[in-house]
């Protein structure tokens, strides 16, 4: 299958929320403080996963991660939720040109990483792209098995 290419980033720390509560601007109050903080989120991506509960995952350049863990330190709301930090990561994506004409592009995407044994951290997509979050050492692996299928300009 045709791509447009591969979307590589490397030296990520991320960072998951478990523990914020589903309702209408969370989100927004965690990633304000990074914002003001002039901190740039490489990746991000939030859901409900049970009953008034939601999980916030984001990833930021390795290089910004003391800042983030101030941040938290720093701040009382922030401290009490569940966070778990993964250093050593990096994000690897396919890109378009329309992957909404695509449907299967996503199962396809994770059934080659599955077959390789890379877990995935995290999973992103939008109309034209499809991202995940990967431990740094599997990232060579993760490029060889998507381009079993997929094929590049």
């Amino acid at each position: 299958m045709k791509i447009g290419g591969l979307i590589e980033h490397t030296n990520i720390t991320f960072y998951t929320i478990t523990s914020l509560q589903d309702q209408p601007g969370s989100a927004a109050k965690i990633l304000k403080l990074f914002g003001q903080a002039g901190i740039n989120l490489v990746y991000i991506t939030e859901g409900a996963c049970k009953r008034d509960m939601a999980t916030l995952a984001f990833g930021v350049d390795s290089e910004d991660s003391q800042r983030v863990d101030s941040i938290i330190r720093s701040n009382v709301e922030v401290q009490s939720l569940t966070i778990i930090k993964t250093e050593n990561a990096a994000m690897l994506g396919v890109y378009g040109p329309h992957f909404r004409e695509k449907p299967a592009i996503a199962a396809i995407f994770c059934t080659l990483l599955g077959e390789a044994k890379i877990n995935i951290l995290g999973l992103s997509s939008s109309i034209s792209t499809i991202s995940c979050i990967i431990d740094i050492r599997e990232l060579q692996r993760a490029k060889q098995a998507l381009l079993q299928q997929f094929q590049l300009p």
